[in-house]
């Protein structure tokens, strides 16, 4: 995760210290299997095999302050880092499932808010899908560094 910052000079009383802005750069993949078993309203039982892969890429700014405590020791407070990131996602579907699992799929997923923005209706009945989309990121947190 490159990023590019610049500190405030009246922030500062060391170098690289203080109130700071910048612009980062973030890319994540993600592989993952799902295995499992689905049983239709006629009872009968079908094996569920998917492979998941995920790519997310993030671009945004980002404002900070990295507040020393020792000589070599240091906080950094990622106070917000708004940004927009690229969401590709790939499914394989190793055995085709009936029509009643994806609808019994869509409607538990329109349960969960996060998915609102999406709108999908998800079918992988297909051998490969991929699906992207852009959404809105943030990126924030603390971290513990010490430089040598």
């Amino acid at each position: 995760m490159p990023e590019v910052r610049y500190y405030l000079p009246k922030t500062s009383k060391t170098a690289l210290t203080g109130f700071y802005i910048g612009a980062y750069y973030k890319y994540s993949n993600y592989k993952s299997e799902l295995d499992g078993s689905y049983t239709g309203t006629d009872g009968f039982i079908y094996d569920l095999e998917f492979d998941m892969k995920l790519d997310i890429s993030s671009v945004g700014l980002m404002i900070g302050y990295k507040l020393p405590i020792t000589k070599h020791l240091n906080i950094d407070f990622i106070i917000a880092g708004p940004g927009a990131g690229n969401y590709n996602f790939k499914f394989i579907n190793k055995k085709d499932l009936p029509e009643e699992f994806y609808e019994d799929l869509n409607q538990a997923l329109e349960d969960y808010s996060i998915l609102d923005f999406i709108n999908g209706d998800f079918r992988f009945s297909q051998v490969n899908n991929r699906s992207q989309f852009n959404a809105f990121s943030f990126r924030y947190g603390i971290s513990l560094g010490y430089t040598f």
